[in-house]
Order: C-alpha cells, then sequence, then structure tokens
C-alpha cells in the first residue's frame, strides 16, 4: 500500500491516506518517529503496529488530561479510556499512570472512606457501597473502612439534632429520619435503637 495523502486534522492529529482513502490518524510524535510521508509504501504488520502506537499515545494523553480535573480509581478510569480507545491500550495507559505515581487504590480508599464518614456522615454500609461502585476490591474496602474512628451513633444523634429535631417526639419526622438514616448506610437495628432511645432519656 502506498501513502497517498497526509493531513492535519482539527483535533492535531496526523491523518494517513491510502489511495485516497482514509486510512488511519496518529499523534503527531508517532507519525514523526514512523519515517511515513506521501509515496511511502506500508505493508499491514507495519500499520498494525502504528496503529496500536497511536492508541496507547492517544491514551496516555486521555488519562494525563482526565486525572488533571479529578481523582480516579484504576478501575474508573480505564473505564472511561475505553470510550475513547481499545481495551488494550486503556490498560496500558492506566498502568503508566500508576507507575508515575498519579494512580494508587489505596491511598484513595483511606482518603475517600474518611470524606465519606466525616463529611458526608455515612454509615458503613453506604460507605462500602461507595467503595464498591469505584471498582476498590474488598481488601482495600475493609482495611480502609477499618481505620475509621468515629461513632456510627453519635453520628446519627448529630444528624436527627440537625435535620429531624423533632423525631423522638413525633412519629412522621421519627420515619423520615429512620429512611434517611438507612439511605445513609446505617444498619437498621443500630437506627431503631437510637431513635427509640434519645441521648437525654
Amino acid at each position: 500500500m502506498r501513502i497517498t495523502d497526509v493531513r492535519m486534522t482539527k483535533r492535531g492529529r496526523v491523518a494517513l491516506y491510502v489511495e485516497g482513502e482514509f486510512l488511519l490518524s496518529m499523534h503527531p510524535d508517532v507519525f514523526a518517529v514512523s519515517g511515513l510521508s506521501v509515496g511511502s509504501e506500508v505493508d499491514t504488520e507495519s500499520l498494525e503496529t502504528l496503529s496500536a502506537e497511536a492508541e496507547l499515545k492517544k491514551a496516555k494523553e486521555k488519562a494525563l488530561n482526565l486525572l488533571s480535573y479529578k481523582e480516579y480509581t484504576t478501575k474508573q478510569l480505564t473505564d472511561r479510556l475505553k470510550r475513547h480507545t481499545d481495551e488494550e491500550s486503556a490498560e496500558q495507559a492506566v498502568a503508566r499512570m500508576e507507575e508515575l505515581g498519579l494512580l494508587d487504590d489505596d491511598d484513595y480508599a483511606e482518603r475517600f472512606a474518611r470524606d465519606l464518614s466525616e463529611r458526608k456522615k455515612f454509615g458503613i454500609l453506604r460507605i462500602r457501597q461507595e467503595m464498591r461502585q469505584r471498582g476498590l476490591t474488598n481488601e482495600q474496602i475493609e482495611y480502609a473502612t477499618s481505620l475509621l474512628r468515629s461513632d456510627p451513633e453519635e453520628k446519627m444523634r448529630e444528624i436527627i439534632a440537625r435535620k429531624y429535631p423533632l423525631a423522638y417526639e413525633d412519629e412522621k419526622v421519627r420515619r423520615r429520619a429512620f429512611s434517611a438514616l438507612m439511605r445513609m448506610g446505617y444498619p437498621a437495628a443500630e437506627v431503631r435503637r437510637v431513635l427509640t432511645v434519645s441521648e437525654y432519656d
């Protein structure tokens, strides 16, 4: 196959054409080291190698861009990258981010669990649920939650005092408080106990 045209795309990538038909696009750096130009002959194997290099370069750039805005777990980042590139390139890019120290699921797990507990006042069940949804392992979840030092009963009483001050006097308010605390991840038995006995009793 002979390359008949090379064009820059609006996104800053280099598009290669063979016999007037679009073949593939790649990062300018990949194109620069490829040695290709109009008139170059390319075979299928070379094209596959170039295509893989181009995809990996794109995946790494996308990963860096995403991480510049927010934190991700390895699963979250892999899933996001797979929307833009193939699975192998996504996984290789994520592995590179880990090597660079830009991804650390163990550290993320500890900080995330602490944030959910202290800032959002979530109970242990909701914390574990949120962590599982982000692709953290059971080991990471159990270790991170084992470091939490807050008292669940104290947190529930704080929430009740702030949002449902009439819970100990009004049955409707008590039911709303019960539902809210359940959604926040507190075990039903513990919620019932706290709502049954006021700290002032």
